[in-house]
């Protein structure tokens, strides 16, 4: 979670796409594999189904920080983000923090679905007396909602492609289609050839362009892979 936590704010402080790029790629290249394919998801639009109600973190938060209704709304108000709000009135409580990697707290949270409310609220809160101040934003935000950090399908591909000295084409075909967080490992997605047998997986073509050369020049054409252009949207 410690490793989460820097990419997260060397993103949102970045000030340029080469910056970004840069801390990506260093992220792919050293976190925990698990980590890295919960990352990809997350980026990817594959976030879990969430687990807690944002009138349940704040109703918790209060009684933690025994803080009144009002006082809470006035500062969410002022701050405009529920996870940051909540990251920042809270104090952790603990004197020694236990760097458990990203996906066990994802997967936790996965579990809580199934769980009443008294073991949600007790894992939660367990959990913001454990954390320190990024990390506790950074685990607020998985409850929440999405990281508006400015981090592109594209970008995390080429940082990506960076990371593993795959082409960017091939890591955007490999991360495309359907495949589980929880039970695909990093190699299996990005590193091992399964060949093309997942349907869900289109070859990712990019926009027309015109021949440079004469089309003989192109090679066999029994090799080659045509795809109709439509007007409008790709069917």
């Amino acid at each position: 979670m410690k490793a989460f936590a820097v990419l997260v704010q060397l993103l949102g402080n970045a000030t340029g796409t080469l910056e970004k790029l840069h801390a990506l790629s260093h992220y792919f290249s050293t976190a925990d594999p698990k980590d890295r394919v919960w990352v990809i998801a997350i980026f990817s639009g594959r976030r879990p189904k969430r687990a807690i109600s944002t009138t349940q973190l704040k109703q918790w938060c209060i009684e933690s920080t025994d803080l009144q209704e009002w006082l809470f709304e006035e500062c969410y108000h002022t701050v405009g983000d529920l996870a940051e709000t909540i990251g920042l009135l809270l104090q952790p409580t603990s004197s020694t923090t236990e760097n458990l990697p990203l996906y066990y707290y994802i997967e936790r949270l996965i579990q809580l679905q199934n769980e009443d409310e008294e073991e949600r609220k007790k894992f939660i809160t367990d959990v913001w007396k454990e954390l320190e101040k990024d990390e506790l934003f950074v685990f607020n935000k998985l409850i929440t909602g999405g990281f508006r950090i400015g981090v592109s399908q594209k970008m995390m591909v080429n940082a990506l492609a960076k990371a593993t000295e795959l082409d960017a084409s091939l890591v955007a075909h490999k991360i495309s289609g359907s495949w589980d967080p929880q039970t695909i490992s990093f190699d299996q997605l990005l590193l091992e050839d399964s060949g093309n047998n997942d349907d869900s997986k289109p070859y990712p073509f990019y926009l027309a362009h015109a021949l440079d050369g004469e089309p003989h020049n192109l090679g066999d054409p029994s090799e080659w892979q045509a795809e109709w252009k439509w007007d409008g949207i790709r069917g």
